[in-house]
């Protein structure tokens, strides 16, 4: 597996660039805003998914790994091959297709070519707590989850309030629980 590849750019067209690694060029599919950011000439680095076809090896590449990692997970979604995921990747960045996910918002990804209500759908249902959710979309999960067990809603938020920033959207519900465990203690 080819996981990343630095080198200096060759060629660069709106989709892809080739990259020159020790006198072997490597053709690797970019989004356009990816491919804008690199020039011809310049040293560049970059995440890649090498994938294997019958007949075909495709190179990705990607400017983070959580891209990569991105893109890995629309793959893994029925009917979404590597090249539909990387037209999702150039019309939204990670932060819009982890808010679509969070806030079932379909038609954020059916305004991508190719990607009509069903795959939507889809989209959001396998990709559903496996995207970061932003910190308020969190904290709210966590009230919810908090008002679903006895805790009134007032109390839910004061606990959160007091929850160090820092904290892993994961991480969050088991230091409210923690929390409200010692208040109920005393």
């Amino acid at each position: 597996m080819i996981s990343s590849l630095t080198g200096k750019v060759l060629e660069l067209q709106l989709d892809a660039c080739v990259l020159d690694i020790a006198g072997v060029g490597f053709q690797i599919a970019l989004t356009p805003r990816h491919a804008i950011s690199l020039k011809v000439g310049d040293q560049a680095q970059l995440f890649t998914r090498l994938v294997v076809r019958e007949d075909d090896l495709s190179l990705f590449g990607f400017e983070t790994h959580k891209d990569r990692q991105l893109f890995d997970l629309l793959c893994s979604v029925n009917g979404i091959g590597p090249k539909l995921a990387m037209t999702v990747l150039a019309g939204m960045d990670a932060q819009a297709i982890s808010n679509a996910v969070n806030s079932q918002n379909e038609a954020a990804f059916r305004a991508i070519s190719g990607i009509g209500p069903k795959t939507a759908k889809l989209i959001i249902i396998s990709l559903a707590g496996k995207v970061g959710q932003s910190g308020s979309a969190a904290n709210e999960t966590v009230v919810s989850a908090l008002t679903q067990l006895g805790t009134p809603e007032a109390e839910a938020r004061a606990v959160l309030d007091k929850l160090p920033k820092d904290l892993r959207d994961s991480d969050l519900l088991k230091a409210a629980l923690s929390e409200l465990g010692k208040k109920r203690l005393v």
